[in-house]
């Protein structure tokens, strides 16, 4: 309850009201885009009118996918959208080498996704050794707030007898093309 003085000056006189506002507290979820809900709430006895309602919100902090990168252990079970969006997230930061600790379940691969807008000329490693992870699959990728849809490189780790690991993606020293450029050595 919030208690305030309300000071008026009626034909020069001055008054004041204690006025008593009671605040009740609602909770609804909206899950889905395009979502809305309505609702009945029962006022308190004694109370005289309705003067507002104020609305909070938790939304995600992320806007779409924006260098969004998903990662952890999940079943050995073909690779899904609601396989990928479950696994952790982690943003990708433009470095050489960007490392997450990662506890893996027994009995389950590892799984790590990022933007194939990002590129193709990256590697992956597992406490330091490359090859654990075949070539990654291309999968589309859609934002449950916004509906945003992104393609992803989705890795999964070819063993699955790891605890905790560390996950580290490290950029190619090379221009990161896919064509191979011999013109130079020709000419030599």
């Amino acid at each position: 309850m919030i208690r305030g003085i309300h000071s008026e000056e009626i034909a020069g006189e001055g008054t004041q009201h204690l006025i008593k506002r009671t605040f009740v507290p609602i909770s609804l979820s909206v899950d889905a885009a395009n979502q809305y809900k309505t609702f009945k709430v029962k006022i308190p006895y004694r109370s005289r009118k309705v003067v507002g309602v104020i609305v909070t919100h938790d939304a995600p902090s992320q806007v779409m996918h924006h260098n969004r990168i998903y990662l952890g252990s999940a079943p050995d079970v073909p690779i899904t959208q609601q396989l990928i969006i479950g696994l952790n997230q982690e943003f990708y930061q433009d470095v050489d080498e960007q490392c997450f600790d990662v506890s893996v379940r027994y009995g389950e691969k590892l799984y790590f996704a990022l933007p194939k807008r990002l590129g193709s000329y990256f590697y992956l490693t597992i406490n330091g050794y490359f090859n654990e992870f075949p070539k990654p699959i291309v999968m589309e990728i859609r934002d449950q707030w916004t509906d945003f849809k992104e393609d992803y490189w989705v890795w999964e780790s070819i063993a699955d007898e790891w605890e905790n690991v560390q996950v580290c993606l490290i950029k190619d020293s090379g221009d990161g093309g896919d064509s191979d450029d011999d013109e130079e050595d020709d000419e030599y």
